[in-house]
């Protein structure tokens, strides 16, 4: 009988897998679960009681880490492109976004600003500012790291904003481990 590469796993390496699964499928249980709480509350006393009376607290708690480390990373992205600190927006919430207005326009949509937008599942993207009742305009994604470095974000930018080929298609990322997300924008703000 030939062993299949499960087989060959020992019991510790499947076990930690199993673990790592668990693990990852609460997050997403818990993630779920406060988006659908955030989309439910009147109001942010509304929302931190229910998450209180499910024993979701610590989600505000990881979402503090998040914030400060979404903040001072877009911070120095700012920075690395050139925005000031007044067109620089983020939120953690149900989702983590974080927005920085360009200065930079096109010609093929001239009058529109452009945009450079980070999701915690997409990364960033380059786009055209539209009107709410419009359909987004992406220009391009920033594929690879969601996290990458600021030098690397700028040089996306600039690529875009000369017209170079960026990707347009994006794979949507498995929710990121909130404190993992925190913990790569710590090191990218550090180095």
């Amino acid at each position: 009988m030939t062993p299949t590469p499960h087989d060959e796993c020992g019991p510790r390496t499947r076990f930690a897998e199993s673990r790592a699964r668990a693990e990852q499928e609460r997050t997403d249980q818990r993630n779920r679960a406060v988006h659908t709480i955030a989309g439910n509350a009147r109001d942010r006393e509304e929302f931190t009681g229910l998450l209180s009376m499910l024993g979701l607290d610590e989600w505000q708690s990881v979402s503090s880490v998040l914030a400060r480390s979404l903040s001072a990373y877009v911070r120095q992205v700012a920075a690395a492109v050139g925005v000031p600190a007044d067109a620089v927006g983020y939120e953690v919430s149900d989702t983590a976004t974080a927005y920085l207005g360009l200065s930079q326009r096109l010609p093929e949509h001239a009058g529109r600003d452009l945009m450079l937008e980070w999701d915690e599942r997409l990364g960033w993207s380059v786009g055209v500012e539209t009107d709410p009742s419009e359909k987004p305009l992406v220009l391009g994604y920033l594929v690879g790291d969601t996290v990458p470095p600021p030098a690397r974000v700028a040089q996306f930018v600039a690529d875009a904003v000369a017209g170079h080929r960026t990707d347009r298609l994006r794979p949507v990322l498995p929710h990121a481990d909130r404190i993992t997300l925190a913990r790569q924008m710590a090191a990218q703000t550090q180095s």
